[in-house]
């Protein structure tokens, strides 16, 4: 059996003086532990508690929407850094227990002229945007982004090292839109269970909210998005007024029944109908309102979209993005990216999530039709959030079973996967140290 030794890295981030990124998701070269340069000054918001939710119908006739704070106070910052914009946004945000309502007005001269056009979710488009950031943790350094299109496209990221997005992460949340003679509008109803935030009973949440209109390339956003800072969670407003939450009831159990049969000839001539059945479950708890426990028994994902077709003439390992549910809880926790630069566009530094579960590695020479394709997971757990502290956690463990091929030979061993990752802010935010352990047996 094959050992791989527990490696130990720690890593150390200070001050940093390097430009700012563009505000999209980054190349790897982006992805260093890096503190970020001094924040602009702070603008305050507020959000109302409401005892009557709105209707969930992209309108602002809610009798419910006239009594929250406007926030209007958009600065154009691209292509002209500061400047007043041309159309007017307004903003105003609600809560009650469980959801965080936010509605967002556009003002528009020409309706007629909005772009508005259709895609996959999460896939952008040269269309009209609003984008929320909202750092729940307020550490100025996580947030989760919810954007939406005139269409009711969805997109929605996780943030973590400031600027880093994760695109795989998924909420379920809704939003409504509508084009009237105004402009547009755009209302969001985010569950408190989709996001992670601290036990205060006086929260105070960072906000950030981006506009793109389109037809002018006009980027606009409050506060102003200083584009020659480092990073831009920590260059949001703050948002708060929201208090006395109750700790959500964060408990997901997804049991699933595969039963699979095909027909197979021998080399007799006879033919037969196997039939397999395979039982599992995922499940989701949240310890309080910051940490969360996932755990899965025999996984399926044959609801996972398969991977796109790649042609590699290369000596080195192709990667690819993860799209099982299980390992998209917190994957940004353990991200730790080391010796990446633009021209490897494939670094995934020391945990790359893949390899749990991938295909045997002998199947090319003793597999057969009938080999598995994939190594099955017996089981696997993992805890990931972040503490009041500043202190994120993720801890993961695996267990892949043994498969075999041709005359019982051994195409993949079974194998036990450990990853540990801690990562602690000091001074605010500002510098922060670090360090992951990794094992295979």
């Amino acid at each position: 059996m094959r050992r791989c030794l527990p490696i130990l890295f720690l890593a150390v981030a200070g001050p940093s003086l390097s430009a700012a990124q563009e505000h999209s998701a980054p190349g790897p070269s982006a992805a260093r532990e890096v503190a970020r340069a001094p924040r602009s000054p702070l603008l305050f918001g507020s959000a109302t508690r409401t005892t009557q939710p709105p209707v969930l119908d992209g309108r602002d006739d809610d009798v419910a929407w006239k009594s929250a704070h406007v926030i209007d106070q958009f600065l154009e910052y691209e292509p002209n850094s500061g400047a007043t914009p041309r159309f007017r946004t307004e903003v105003r945000v609600l809560y009650d227990d469980k959801y965080l309502y936010v509605l967002g007005r556009m003002f528009d001269p020409a309706p007629d002229s909005i772009v508005s056009l259709l895609s996959r979710r999460d896939v952008r488009t040269e269309s009209e945007q609003l984008k929320l950031v909202i750092d729940s943790y307020h550490d100025r350094r996580t947030a989760y982004q919810f954007a939406v299109n005139p269409a009711g496209v969805k997109r929605d990221f996780y943030v973590y090292d400031d600027k880093n997005e994760d695109d795989t992460w998924d909420a379920v949340w809704d939003v409504a839109t509508r084009i009237d003679s105004l402009g547009w509008v755009a209302e969001f109803r985010i569950p408190f269970s989709q996001i992670r935030f601290n036990k205060e009973r006086d929260k105070t949440f960072g906000l950030m909210v981006v506009r793109d209109i389109a037809r002018t390339k006009q980027r606009i956003s409050w506060p102003l998005l200083q584009r020659d800072m480092q990073g831009y969670v920590s260059q949001a407003g703050e948002m708060d007024g929201i208090n006395g939450l109750p700790q959500p009831r964060r408990l997901e159990v997804s049991p699933y029944v595969v039963t699979k049969n095909s027909t197979r000839r021998d080399p007799l001539g006879a033919y037969s109908t196997p039939q397999a059945l395979a039982l599992g479950t995922d499940m989701k708890l949240g310890l309080g309102s910051n940490l969360t426990l996932d755990a899965t028994i025999n996984p399926d994902f044959g609801q996972v979209e398969a991977d796109p077709s790649v042609l590699n003439l290369s000596a080195f390992e192709q990667f690819f993005e993860e799209r099982r549910s299980f390992f998209l809880e917190g994957a940004g926790i353990f991200q730790f990216r080391t010796a990446c630069n633009d021209i490897d566009q494939g670094c995934t530094g020391l945990f790359y999530s893949r390899r749990i579960g991938r295909s045997p590695q002998l199947r090319g020479l003793y597999g057969n039709d009938d080999s598995p394709s994939a190594s099955g997971i017996l089981g696997a757990t993992k805890l990931s959030g972040r503490l009041a502290s500043g202190l994120s956690v993720g801890m993961l463990a695996a267990v892949t079973e043994r498969e075999l091929g041709g005359e019982q030979r051994t195409l993949e061993p079974q194998s036990t996967y450990v990853v540990a990752r801690l990562s602690q802010d000091l001074r605010r935010g500002q510098t922060g140290i670090g360090l992951m352990l990794t094992g295979v047996d």
